[in-house]
């Protein structure tokens, strides 16, 4: 697979500081959180991420979604400061191909946690039919990218990781009754923020 970064990606309009031409300060902001940097590198490199991912999956368009999926969460995680646009790139290249991998041990359980998120979606206050599962989990993944590093942290334990109550309560320094009020919080943070990304209005 040629790992050479792509050419230097044209800029899109945005009100935002953010540029390739300044790495290092796009990667800082990235790596503490800040969500204008995580929404500005989505809409430079999506399409471009995409494609890659696409290529590791063998054409595989739902293998390729994962890979995709997973490799943004690796972004939102373990992202570090970085000093041009070609070690960004190889940085995200090396994230998708390990993601691959760890998918392929792992027999996608990136997607089997989403899909469990999906079914917990029925939400009284509010209606709307999905075209598919997959506008539901593409709001999800973004829905993830709005929350706090400890709150990701705790639904990564919990959902992905599949880690006990009381596992994520001796790491957190809680009880597991904490955590599971927590959880329960965050699962209703995650309906609203899911809601915002699809548009749907509280009935």
């Amino acid at each position: 697979m040629d790992n050479a970064p792509p050419a230097m990606s044209q800029t899109l309009p945005t009100t935002e500081a953010f540029a390739f031409g300044d790495v290092p300060e796009l990667t800082a902001a990235l790596k503490r959180g800040d969500e204008a940097a995580f929404a500005w590198l989505h809409a430079q490199w999506s399409q471009r991420i995409s494609r890659y991912c696409f290529a590791l999956a063998a054409g595989d368009d739902v293998f390729a979604s994962e890979i995709s999926q997973a490799t943004w969460l690796r972004v939102v995680r373990h992202i570090r400061v970085l000093k041009d646009e070609s070690a960004l790139w190889s940085w995200i290249a090396c994230a998708a191909r390990h993601a691959g991998t760890d998918l392929r041990r792992t027999g996608g359980r990136y997607r089997t946690a989403l899909a469990r998120f999906a079914e917990w979606w029925s939400q009284p206050a509010y209606s709307a039919p999905m075209d598919s599962c997959d506008e539901l989990l593409a709001a999800l993944e973004a829905a993830l990218l709005r929350l706090s590093e400890e709150d990701r942290l705790l639904i990564d334990g919990r959902y992905f990781t599949g880690d006990s109550l009381a596992t994520i309560g001796e790491k957190q320094s809680l009880s597991e009754r904490a955590v599971e009020g927590r959880l329960a919080r965050l699962r209703q943070r995650l309906r609203m923020l899911i809601a915002q990304e699809l548009r749907i209005p509280k009935s």
